[in-house]
């Protein structure tokens, strides 16, 4: 393992950091939504900054973000841009992934990619009879008689790699195994099919990844693992998990402040109303003041369970990773979605209780907040969560070890 690194010497980092950008990401992104608009250029801005960097140890070139970091800059991205802010979200976790390879030529190449701002997506997940998170795949990593390796297989959900240079696919090998590689995605035998068409979120390339008899090289192998040989106990879905979460904050931000500019925009109310002014009115000013708050106590959330996770980090960063703290941010991981996850879904829909029937015309697409969320929480089921949570503190049960917790 390489992934012994200095503490971050920056403080918390706020929006003040990447605020041209976010204000640029911002500038017509509810537009570009409504036009189905791919966001390749959003993304060329991204890389232009280095944003992929930031995760990265200061003395490789990066600015040491922490998970706590991390999310508190990915909330103020996806505030501004949803879209972005999801289709990073493989990226972040491919980086841990090298940052644990040995010191050697494959790490150095991988680094190097990183630090020229390249960025990473994600081919795992599968459609089909296999249970979702079993690390039980279809597609196939095979050794040729020739000595070198071939990648096939089709995969789906690829969020972000239709905008990314190189994409983390993971695949069957002899046996029991278990391969994780990374592969451009020009090579040839690599299609990105761009069939994703989700209520929400659908413009982030989660759709079809088709790999056919794909070229694979050796350094190109992150790494090999049996599926009988135990779960390690370095666990990064909490980290992936809680992504998901800051960017419904990012959203919720974004909501609170739209609600804000609709009770403004009016200039009437009805007839039988507290007030005939509707930014004077109580009634208004208390669906904003409670999505404020539920806003606030969502971002508060992703916090304190990234802290945890960042706790687990630590162990792991000291040498000695700690089984029972990556225990601890899986659990505060699943309980931050539960929450998240309801209060979200109701928070989104109260926008059009203080513009009424004007607020649901398709121009103003502030439906757009709810459709995101809803998609997002989609992910993997809140009720599965809530319950693995329940037996875990009733019957002392652990939780799951799958791709979900």
């Amino acid at each position: 393992m390489a992934l012994t690194h200095t503490a971050p010497i920056h403080e918390e980092p706020t929006s003040v950091e990447f605020s041209a950008l976010f204000d640029r990401l911002r500038d017509d992104a509810s537009g570009r939504e409504v036009r189905g608009e791919n966001a390749y250029e959003q993304i060329k801005w991204i890389k232009a900054e280095r944003f992929g960097t930031i995760t990265l140890p200061t003395e490789l070139g990066g600015r040491g973000y922490t998970t706590r970091d991390l999310l508190t800059v990915v909330i103020r991205l996806a505030e501004a841009d949803p879209i972005v802010a999801h289709v990073l979200r493989a990226h972040f976790w491919q980086v841990k992934q090298i940052l644990r390879l040995p010191d050697s030529p494959q790490r150095d190449r991988w680094i190097s990619a990183i630090r020229r701002g390249e960025l990473f997506g994600n081919a795992s997940s599968e459609q089909g009879s296999i249970a979702a998170g079993s690390y039980d795949f279809q597609t196939r990593l095979e050794k040729s008689s020739a000595g070198t390796f071939r990648l096939s297989g089709t995969k789906f959900y690829s969020t972000g790699s239709l905008f990314s240079d190189w994409i983390m696919v993971s695949a069957k090998t002899s046996g029991d195994g278990v391969g994780f590689v990374i592969v451009p995605t020009n090579r040839v035998g690599v299609e990105l099919v761009d069939d994703w068409d989700g209520i929400g979120q659908n413009r982030t390339g989660t759709g079809t990844t088709i790999f056919r008899d794909v070229e694979v090289t050796e350094d190109e192998i992150i790494y090999l693992r049996t599926l009988g040989s135990g779960v390690p106990a370095v666990n990064d879905v909490p980290l992936l998990q809680l992504y998901l979460n800051a960017v419904i904050v990012g959203i919720l931000r974004n909501t609170t402040a739209d609600a804000v500019d609709l009770l403004h925009s009016r200039t009437r109310s009805f007839d039988h109303a507290p007030s005939a002014v509707p930014a004077s009115d109580p009634v208004l000013q208390k669906v904003v003041g409670e999505l404020s708050s539920t806003t606030f106590a969502a971002e508060a959330t992703v916090l304190a369970a990234a802290n945890a996770v960042d706790q687990a980090y630590a162990s792991e960063l000291a040498g000695n990773p700690a089984a029972n703290l990556f225990n601890e941010a899986s659990l505060a991981g699943a309980q931050a979605k539960v929450h998240i996850d309801k209060i979200a879904i109701q928070a989104a829909s109260t926008i059009f209780d203080v513009g009424g029937a004007s607020s649901a015309s398709r121009a103003k697409n502030l439906d757009r907040h709810w459709r995101n969320i809803r998609t997002l929480t989609l992910h993997n089921p809140t009720d599965y969560k809530a319950i693995a949570i329940g037996n875990l503190l009733v019957n002392g049960t652990a939780l799951p070890r799958n791709g979900y917790f």
